[in-house]
C-alpha cells in the first residue's frame, strides 16, 4: 500500500460510485492508471465490497441503540443463530469482556425497542443505550499505514 492506494481508498470510502476518472482526478493519475490500482485492491482483498450509506431515520427507523448481552454460556452457538435472526439488529459482535455480545440495532419507535429487549434478554443478561448522535461515524483508519515502516 503506497499514497496512492491510500488516497484511493479514502475516495472510495467517501464516494464508492466515483468514476475511475473523478478518482484520477482526485488522486493525480491517470484513469487507466486508477482502475489498475483499483483492480488489485479488490483481487487482494482490501477492497471487499461497495455499498450504499443509509439514513435510517429517513426509512422510518429513528431509534438507534446499542445493545449489550452476557450469554448464559458463551459458546452457545444456538444463542448466535438467534440472534443472527433478528431482523432489528444492524451488527453484532462477539467481544472480550463483560459482556459477551455487543450489538447495534434499529426500531421504529420505543415499542419496538421494548419488544427487541424483551427478545434479546430471553438470551441472558442485556443493558441497551439508546444513541442520541454520533461523535464519530463508522470509519476506516487509513492514517495507520502512514510511516509504520511499510514500503508500497
Amino acid at each position: 500500500m503506497d499514497k496512492y492506494d491510500r488516497m484511493l481508498l479514502a475516495a472510495l470510502l467517501e464516494d464508492g460510485r466515483a468514476t475511475y476518472a473523478q478518482l484520477a482526478r482526485q488522486v493525480n493519475l491517470s484513469a487507466p492508471a486508477v482502475a489498475e490500482r483499483v483492480a488489485k485492491l479488490e483481487a487482494s482483498g482490501v477492497i471487499t465490497g461497495y455499498a450504499a450509506k443509509v439514513d435510517l431515520e429517513k426509512i422510518g427507523l429513528p431509534i438507534q441503540c446499542i445493545i449489550e448481552l452476557r450469554l448464559a454460556s458463551h459458546s452457545n452457538q444456538q444463542a448466535y443463530d438467534a440472534l443472527a435472526r433478528i431482523p432489528q439488529l444492524t451488527e453484532c459482535h462477539r467481544v472480550t469482556g463483560d459482556p459477551c455480545v455487543i450489538m447495534q440495532a434499529a426500531v421504529g419507535s420505543m415499542h419496538e425497542l421494548e419488544a427487541l429487549i424483551n427478545q434479546v434478554s430471553q438470551l441472558g443478561f442485556s443493558k441497551t443505550s439508546i444513541i442520541l448522535s454520533s461523535a464519530v461515524e463508522r470509519r476506516v483508519p487509513l492514517d495507520h499505514l502512514q510511516g509504520n515502516g511499510r514500503k508500497g
